[in-house]
C-alpha cells in the first residue's frame, strides 16, 4: 500500500466520525494513521495491518475515558418556575394572605404572603410559586440575587 492510501482511509474514517460521532471511526482513523507511519518507517504490508489492528484496539480502549469528557453534561440548572425561587421582586401594592401584586423580572405578578402584611414598594423574595401566584416574604439584606 502507499502512504496516501492510509491517509485516505484515515480521512474517510474522520469524516464518518464527524457524521456519526460515536468515537469508533476515530479509532480506525488513528489506526490508519499509525499504519501509514509504520509504512513510512519501512514496515511491510502484514506489519502495517498489524499496526492498524493494535492502534485501533488501543484507541478503542480509550473510548470510555474520552467519552466521559466529550459527552459530559452541564450541571442541572433550574428552569421555568423553579428558576424564579429566590429572586428579588418589588411590591406594587400591599401584600397580604389574600391579595397583592409585585413586579418580577419586569412582569406584573399576583402575590401572597404568609408573613402578615407587606407594604407597597418593599423588596421581597420569592419563596414559591403556587399556580400563577408568587408567594413572597420580605427580603433580608444578606440574600443577594
Amino acid at each position: 500500500m502507499h502512504a496516501w492510501s492510509w491517509l485516505a482511509i484515515a480521512g474517510t474514517c474522520a469524516v464518518l466520525e464527524i457524521l456519526n460521532f460515536s468515537l469508533v471511526f476515530a479509532s480506525f482513523a488513528i489506526g490508519a494513521l499509525a499504519a501509514g507511519l509504520a509504512l513510512l518507517l519501512g514496515a511491510n504490508i502484514p506489519a502495517q495491518w498489524i499496526v492498524l489492528a493494535i492502534a485501533t484496539v488501543l484507541s478503542l480502549r480509550l473510548k470510555p475515558i474520552a467519552s466521559k469528557y466529550i459527552f459530559r453534561k452541564t450541571p442541572p440548572s433550574d428552569t421555568g418556575i423553579d428558576a424564579l425561587i429566590g429572586l428579588k421582586a418589588v411590591t406594587t401594592s400591599p401584600i397580604s394572605d389574600s391579595q397583592g401584586s409585585i413586579i418580577l423580572k419586569n412582569e406584573a405578578w399576583t402575590a401572597r404572603t404568609d408573613a402578615g402584611v407587606i407594604a407597597s414598594g418593599v423588596d421581597v423574595t420569592i419563596v414559591r410559586i403556587d399556580g400563577a401566584v408568587a408567594i413572597v416574604v420580605p427580603r433580608v439584606e444578606s440574600q443577594i440575587n
